[in-house]
């Protein structure tokens, strides 16, 4: 896997699985006794307009894009969250035991994949 592949990956699996994932939670929250928010949000959402499900959506997929930008600024230090650490390295292992530091070039901006438009 190389730094193209993984931001690839990250977006299917985590940005727009979030995103629907938080969708059909806040549609029809699951489970036999979902927490009162929930319910309360899905009620809400029911009562609105489709237009405004729509933009509800559209901002649920900005919130996890932020989030996903804020994760990868701490990791590429443009984020402070120690000051005795200038960024963290991500290390993809292989089952064949090698490794590939995915972000090992300083040059290489994570957070800017996610950044806003």
């Amino acid at each position: 896997m190389n730094t193209e592949e993984f931001v690839a990956a990250i977006r299917t699996y985590v940005q727009e699985q979030a995103a629907n994932d938080l969708v059909r939670t806040f549609t029809a929250p699951p489970g036999r006794r979902p927490r009162d928010l929930l319910i309360k949000v899905s009620e809400w959402r029911a009562r609105l307009p489709s237009d405004e499900q729509r933009l509800l959506d559209e901002a649920i997929e900005e919130s996890v894009r932020v989030a996903l930008f804020g994760l990868f600024a701490v990791i590429d230090g443009s984020r402070v969250v120690d000051e005795n650490v200038d960024r963290f390295i991500i290390t993809a292992v292989g089952y064949d035991g090698v490794r590939t530091e995915l972000n090992e070039d300083a040059a290489v901006d994570l957070h800017s994949e996610f950044a806003p438009d």
